[in-house]
């Protein structure tokens, strides 16, 4: 009989709680993973403590150690959900019991999130001004020795141009267009609330002390600084102690630069067989006999001196083939050390950093080095008093060679980087003997043009031991604070700062380095003097000093009313001194003290100036439920430099905002997290100008009194009364999205600055015994917009994704130059200019001629009189291969008339695009950086791209030249010239050397891994980042010159965008590694 008690009253409640046990069971059964991990911050790879782990969908959880570690069991599959206050939320699906590694990002966007403003900081969501942030998230991954290059691509309205690859050299830093003409375009950079005077002084910083950078970008958030914001201003802060522990990270990277473009000039058998077909068609041209041998086709010494070179070198191979960049060129290490130190209590918290910096230059003998150190204290002995300071001290030294400009610098050197070019590929750069040419430098060009100092030879300078130029500079910086908060709300602030620069550059040239003048031969005749020392030393102390004191009082009302109130008073002084020495031509016996106390006759110079800065301020910031918002500031300035009518300022500003996105209609919209318009309108000033420019000044001068020699005094500057403020009245409007959860932010922004009283040094009567004087002139009107926008695209199972894209447009143009709107001219040649400032037109655009191709033949030439010059008798001029010149006026005559814009080194925009992905342990940073439609006047094709006989020659020049009617080339090179024919005419100030500079850049890649927290135990480390990197990766331009960025004359506003021998921006490949402990 069957067992029947499964089916009696116990057993069917035993059947009905089987399948429940079943269900409960299933979930204990698959719980058998425990996962153990750690939970880093992602900027500083911190632990964190007390981060809250949930499994999702589940009431179970854990939260993190003091170390940031954690437990928890959990079946394969779940995910795991990590939050924490201030970061955002990421979650993990387990997949197997390895011990992950999570890294929590800041977060972004946040309603409390704030920046920091002028004299005080912000809620971003408050903001009604253009303002743009930059954190240590986005800073950690760049290798860079100025902060303002890391930077580059990554804010809208934020040009920053590497015009130089000079170690050590700063970019160009311009927001929202180029706004003066005389007074500089520097943003005012303001470090922990000291005010700096330029961007070589950021130099002095170390990027890894760097927290945020805020850039203020228009009026109303500028107007706070006065007469100082018209430029734009930086705001940086550095890194402060945090309450915990000590946390000590060392971060170490090495590396090496090269030059990754070389101009493609002709080599040995090119430039051989190129010197052969043209000198055989100069014969020709002239009606020579081609069966006359060469030695008697000749009417000069010079040509047949160069004629017999040919002669005797049918064989190319027997000559050298140098290629005289590789020469001054080179691989250059590069290395960084940097140590900090983080912590602190409740009570004082602290933050100390060193750092040590080398980088040789990839010019030979160039090199800079950078040691610093920062001490950040903040302390807080009672709830309402707080204390605090900041010191930095610095020292740098560079040794230099003269790379940028011309073929010789006001020293009477010669620049290494534009011999490089020009110097023939088929001389020895040395002697069998080792010797530069056995003389002292000059090379033995037989044809070479009496004088031409592109003879000499560009190793000597780079190479004698003896040769010196360096430049060393010391510098200390630092803040004091303190804090009194009587009642909540209520706080007065001061602080004191300090910035000091002590400078010393020393120079001193060899008898055995020739200079551009002094040169051991001419031809083959040696100079009747030899070869003059030069020796020189520049000392300078410049010193600025501030004091702030602010109060501010933050309270709301009701929840509804919230109002921030500001006011202080500002103090600055400057004070600057500089003395010059320099050692008398000829006085020098030998090179036995290669110093300026070697002369035997010195002459010296010194001077010194001040300034001062009166300021009075005041900010109202008020928002009506964090929905209708409210800006206004006031600032009144008083300085020292303006004339006595026109010391004082005053500088509004005000601006709106409206959070729609707050509004009841809004509320229900899920894709929609912000949506706000905003508006502003202010006024800023610019005070960049001489210390004492507005009054008359005296000078010395030595003059001779009987039979003796005298010194008198005599006025060197007329006075102006009048002088005053350059002056920017700025509107912007904008709008700010953030959608899907913040997850896609945009921002847009439309402005229009317009500058007026302009500064510039105005041609007057010389009956007044001066030639120009300062005066304010004019209007320039800067007009464009932008957009940008920031997405994290994927955010799943470890994996991260984020983007960054920005768009700028920016016109800048002349609206008024003084009473009669005469054009402001720059950069002769001869008795052109090829550069001008006019109204209607952008500022320093191009200016010469326009080429209309090649004439093919003589019936072409015939065929266009109207195309052709004339020469100093009236009579036309051309041949077939000449170039043609377009008639403009339509008169039928070639004249200066006919010149026109022929090109504009402004950008029509500038653009960057950055992703940073990050899967597990691995993150991977690209940045990119274009720039789109500015023109460079590529000056080098003066001496390598006009098909002479006298220097190397462009490959792309010789192989696209007119040759004969039958080769007539690409209609843009004219036929090869003889080795005497003048090169100052029409075709040398024509459009033909402009060129498009537009470019993409791959400004950086950064791949790192952080290893393991597991591996690191063993250690006792707690984190350890490895890493590898590539400034300046690749840039794709069609431009031919180095860097299509280039600046040879740095941030002037009428000679931007002139290569003339610039030195090579580098490609810097870097290996590192952070450790933490």
């Amino acid at each position: 009989m069957p067992n029947l008690l499964f089916f009696s009253s116990s057993g069917i409640r035993k059947l009905f709680l089987l399948p429940i046990l079943c269900l409960l069971a299933g979930p204990l059964l698959a719980q058998d993973l425990t996962i153990n991990g750690k939970v880093f911050d992602s900027v500083e790879n911190q632990p964190l403590p007390g981060v809250t782990i949930q499994i999702k969908n589940t009431a179970k959880g854990t939260v993190t150690d003091a170390s940031g570690a954690f437990s928890v069991a959990v079946a394969k599959g779940q995910v795991l959900v990590f939050s924490y206050i201030g970061y955002e939320a990421l979650s993990f699906t387990v997949d197997n019991n390895t011990a992950p590694e999570i890294r929590l990002n800041p977060q972004s966007n946040n309603l409390n999130e704030v920046a920091v403003v002028g004299y005080g900081t912000q809620k971003k969501v408050s903001l009604t001004g253009a303002v743009s942030s930059i954190n240590a998230t986005n800073l950690k991954n760049q290798v860079t020795k100025n902060v303002m290059d890391a930077i580059a691509g990554q804010i809208a309205g934020v040009q920053v141009t590497s015009a130089t690859g000079i170690p050590g050299a700063p970019p160009v830093i311009r927001i929202r267009g180029t706004g003066s003409i005389s007074a500089g375009n520097e943003p005012l950079y303001v470090v922990d609330g000291l005010p700096f005077q330029s961007g070589s002084d950021l130099n002095t910083i170390n990027p890894n002390d760097i927290e945020t950078m805020d850039v203020l970008k228009d009026a109303s958030a500028q107007a706070i600084y006065g007469s100082r914001g018209s430029n734009g201003v930086v705001l940086i802060t550095t890194k402060k102690g945090k309450v915990g522990q000590a946390r000590i990270d060392f971060n170490y990277y090495t590396g090496f630069q090269n030059v990754p473009k070389l101009i493609d000039v002709l080599d040995r058998d090119g430039e051989i067989k190129y010197w052969k077909e043209t000198s055989a068609a100069i014969w020709a041209a002239s009606g020579g006999d081609p069966n006359v041998p060469n030695g008697s086709r000749v009417t000069s010494a010079g040509s047949k001196a160069f004629v017999n070179y040919l002669e005797a070198y049918d064989d190319p191979s027997s000559l050298p083939n140098t290629n005289w960049q590789k020469e001054v060129f080179r691989t250059a290490p590069t290395s960084n050390y940097q140590l900090s130190v983080r912590g602190g209590s409740e009570k004082i918290r602290y933050f100390l950093s060193g750092n040590y910096f080398s980088g040789d230059g990839v010019v030979k003998a160039t090199d800079w080095k950078r040691y610093t150190a920062r001490l950040n204290v903040d302390a807080s002995p009672t709830s309402f008093f707080r204390v605090g300071m900041s010191l930095s001290p610095s020292y740098t030294k560079e040794n230099r060679r003269w790379t940028d400009g011309s073929v010789s610098s006001p020293d009477n050197d010669v620049s290494v980087v534009m011999t490089t070019m020009v110097l023939p590929s088929s001389i020895a750069p040395k002697t069998a003997d080792g010797l530069y040419d056995g003389t002292g430098g000059r090379l033995n060009i037989p044809y070479t043009t009496v004088g031409w100092a592109a003879a000499n030879n560009p190793l000597q300078p780079l190479e004698d031991p003896n040769y010196k130029f360096v430049v060393e500079k010391s510098r200390i910086t630092g803040i004091t604070y303190a804090e009194l908060e009587p009642v909540k709300g209520l706080v007065l602030r001061t602080d004191f700062g300090l910035d000091r620069v002590d400078g010393i550059t020393n120079k001193y040239r060899p008898s055995t380095v020739s200079s551009y003048t002094n040169q051991v031969r001419v031809r083959y005749q040696p100079l009747a003097s030899p070869i003059t020392i030069f020796s020189s030393q520049e000392n300078l102390a410049d010193i600025t000093l501030s004091w702030n004191n602010t109060l501010t009082w933050q309270k709301t009302f009701s929840n509804v009313h919230d109002i921030n109130f500001m006011a202080g008073y500002t103090y600055q002084k400057g004070i600057y001194e500089n003395s010059n020495l320099l050692g008398a031509a000829g006085s020098y016996q030998n090179d036995a003290v290669k110093y300026v106390s070697g002369a035997a006759t010195i002459n010296g110079s010194a001077s010194k100036s001040q300034w001062t800065l009166l300021s009075y301020l005041s900010r109202l910031n008020y928002a009506y439920k964090e929905k209708y918002l409210l800006s206004a500031s006031v600032r009144r300035d008083g300085s020292s430099r303006f004339g006595r009518n026109n010391k004082f300022a005053l500088f509004p500003a005000a601006s709106i905002g409206w959070r729609i996105s707050e509004e009841a209609f809004l509320k229900n919209v899920s894709f929609l997290q912000e949506l706000k318009l905003r508006v502003g309108y202010g006024k800023t000033g610019n005070f960049n100008i001489g210390n004492y420019t507005s009054i008359p000044q005296l000078g010395t001068d030595n003059y001779n009194f009987g039979s003796a020699l005298a010194v008198g005094y005599a006025p060197i500057s007329l006075s102006n009364d009048e002088l005053s403020w350059e002056t920017n009245k700025t509107i912007d409007a904008g709008m700010d999205i953030g959608l899907f959860r913040n997850r896609l932010n945009i921002n847009f922004d439309f402005y229009r600055r317009v500058t007026d009283n302009l500064l510039y040094n105005l041609p007057i009567p010389s009956i007044s015994g001066f030639t120009t004087a300062i005066s304010n002139i004019g209007k320039v009107e800067n007009k464009g917009f932008e957009i940008s926008l920031n997405s994290v695209n994927i955010k799943s199972n470890g994996f991260t994704w984020t983007s960054n894209l920005n768009f700028s447009r920016n016109r800048n143009t002349a609206l008024s130059l003084g009473k009669n709107n005469l054009p402001i001219t720059s950069f002769s040649l001869g008795n052109y200019s090829m550069q001008r400032i006019e109204v209607g037109k952008p500022l320093s655009y191009f200016y010469g001629y326009k080429l209309g191709g090649i004439f093919r033949d003589q019936a072409d030439v015939d065929a266009h009189p109207e195309m052709r010059l004339k020469n100093a008798s009236g009579q036309l001029i051309g041949a077939p291969g000449d170039s043609k010149i377009v008639d403009l006026n339509g008169d039928g005559v070639i004249t200066p008339d006919d010149r026109t814009e022929i090109g504009n080194p402004s950008p029509d925009f500038t653009y960057g695009i950055s992703n940073h992905l990050s899967y597990k342990a691995f993150d991977l940073d690209v940045q990119l950086q274009g720039v789109q439609g500015n023109d460079v006047l590529f000056f080098n094709a003066l001496y390598i791209g006009s098909n002479t006989l006298v220097w190397n020659q462009l490959t792309e020049s010789v192989e696209n030249r007119w040759k004969s009617p039958s080769e007539p080339g690409n209609g843009i090179y004219a036929r090869a010239e003889g080795p005497t024919a003048a090169l100052g005419n029409a075709e040398t100030r024509a459009d033909r050397f402009t060129k498009d500079a537009s470019y993409l850049r791959i400004r950086n890649v950064t791949l790192g891994y952080n290893v393991p927290s597991s591996l690191l135990k063993r250690v006792h480390l707690n984190s350890l980042r490895i890493y590898s990197s590539v400034q300046n990766l690749h840039t794709f331009t069609k431009y031919m010159g180095y860097n299509p960025d280039v600046s040879v004359n740095g941030e002037s506003v009428t000679l931007p965008g002139i290569d003339f021998g610039g030195y090579p921006l580098a490609r810097t490949f870097t290996f590192g590694v952070n450790i933490g402990l």
